[in-house]
């Protein structure tokens, strides 16, 4: 069971289910207030209580937002296959986000500059851990031609695109794997932009795999408990913390 709840998406069905049961009580208790006051109500409901199941902030506005963009979608009248396509579509960009709980988040420009920046003179090993869409990696690769750059990526969209993009550099390539499956040996500099859940175990994976003087670059993440040995402000909202293991 303790297994089971550890998963984000059981949580976020248990908190959806629990607001609609609360909000069904209400109505049916003689709820007066209309069809809106009953959605700003599970909308309220749902947040509070993904906050007690413990799900991540970033998961609160789409608990909010399920069940009214349900309802305003079922009075589009849309045709049932846009619905398994939107669906499809979804589950290929974020194939992971639900078991390890890493959205995708695109580096942005001014982060890939300052990266560059960060590399090590030489012929060096770089990888991204979910590199997305491919775009730091393409900018590096052709920043440092006598460097060796590699991404990975499990979903499958992003993966194509990524591949489809820095296919024809022949100091990078793309790998379709879980990042806890990449031995972090072969790599002078790890990079990653995932979200807080994984911090505290890919930074031990690091530290038990990384050579000594070996760069972990995290954006805008932080590692709990563990302070970074400078940190890299970018124009923007993104921040690049570096621990050299």
């Amino acid at each position: 069971m303790k297994a089971l709840l550890a998963r984000p998406l059981v949580r976020a069905a248990l908190a959806q289910g629990g607001a609609l049961g609360l909000v069904l009580l209400v109505w049916g208790a003689g709820w007066k207030q209309g069809l809106p006051a009953l959605l700003v109500l599970h909308s309220g409901l749902a947040i509070l209580l993904s906050a007690w199941l413990g799900l991540p902030r970033w998961w609160w506005p789409i608990q909010a937002l399920c069940l009214p963009g349900a309802l305003a979608l079922l009075r589009l009248e849309l045709p049932s296959w846009v619905y398994l396509l939107v669906f499809l579509l979804l589950l290929l960009i974020y194939w992971n986000a639900g078991s390890d709980r890493v959205p995708l988040y695109l580096s942005s420009q001014a982060a890939w500059g300052a990266v560059a920046q960060l590399l090590p003179a030489g012929p060096i090993a770089f990888v991204d851990l979910g590199c997305g869409l491919g775009g730091l990696l393409g900018f590096l690769a052709k920043q440092r031609p006598e460097a060796r750059f590699c991404g990975v990526e499990s979903a499958p969209l992003p993966l194509l695109v990524s591949w489809l993009r820095l296919r024809g550099r022949s100091n990078c390539q793309v790998r379709r794997a879980d990042l806890w499956q990449v031995e972090l040996a072969e790599f002078g500099v790890v990079y990653c932009f995932l979200s807080p859940a994984p911090m505290a175990e890919l930074w031990r994976k690091a530290r038990a795999e990384l050579r000594p003087g070996a760069l972990f670059i995290s954006n805008s993440f932080a590692v709990p408990g563990v302070s970074p040995d400078f940190t890299v402000e970018v124009e923007g909202r993104q921040r690049l913390l570096v621990w050299r293991v």
